[in-house]
């Protein structure tokens, strides 16, 4: 293998492990949103919960006012049929007694309904908040671990740029124009592998005489279907 193609060969593998950083790092906002996702979703389910107690609550204190007026008015006719003079009189004043009791039934049901749907939010509040705080503690846990993988992963990158550029000078000027070029118009891999007699780019597949090339290892050669630069690993 001459040195211009093992140059390009160490060139590839710099280029492969920096693209590999890349790519993890880019999943990062994804798994970051996700993350808040469910941290806004545990707090929206808690937060509803505690609105619809405390809306709850407040009706009830309403329901208990209007109570208190039905019963007001039920002790008000009850104590007018002690002074009825005839059945007429005692019929009209049984009549506003049963309206007024229907009324209050039908207050003291919704209170007592109520009642039940605010025991069973209590009840189910202690998982809810369970929930939150296990999504909050996890995504703490995540984004420290994803900060870290972010420092550790851009120390990489900054490692891997400062040996390319190391190997890229030591290319003939023309080579590393060329090399510069391809692997600014290629996603940041200029080169390519050929493996299993494809292109490892764009896995297009090399004729019977281009392979014969490649092995000869005297030349790069170039993928007609993604135009990268095409070699060999150099044999161990």
């Amino acid at each position: 293998m001459t040195e211009e193609l093992r140059l390009h060969w160490t060139l590839h593998e710099l280029d492969e492990q920096a693209f590999a950083h890349e790519h993890e790092l880019a999943k990062h906002p994804e798994l970051r949103r996700a993350l808040d996702t469910r941290i806004a979703a545990a707090k929206a389910a808690l937060a509803a919960l505690d609105q619809r107690v405390a809306e709850s609550q407040k009706r009830r204190r309403v329901l208990d006012r209007e109570i208190a007026v039905f019963e007001s008015q039920q002790k008000h006719f009850e104590k007018q049929s002690l002074a009825v003079v005839n059945q007429h009189q005692f019929e009209a004043v049984q009549h506003e007694i049963a309206a007024v009791k229907a009324k209050r039934d039908v207050l003291e049901t919704e209170v007592l309904e109520r009642l039940d749907a605010e025991e069973r939010d209590q009840a189910a509040r202690g998982e809810k908040a369970h929930v939150l705080e296990r999504a909050e503690a996890e995504g703490s846990a995540m984004f420290a671990k994803l900060d870290q993988e972010t420092l550790e992963r851009r120390a990489a990158l900054a490692t891997l740029d400062r040996l390319r550029a190391e190997t890229v000078a030591k290319l003939e000027p023309a080579a590393r124009t060329r090399y510069e070029r391809l692997r600014t118009g290629r996603g940041g891999r200029a080169i390519a592998a050929v493996t299993g007699g494809a292109c490892g780019g764009c896995h297009s597949g090399l004729p019977p005489h281009a392979l014969q090339e490649a092995r000869r290892a005297e030349r790069l050669l170039l993928c007609d279907g993604c135009g990268r630069l095409l070699m060999l690993a150099p044999q161990a």
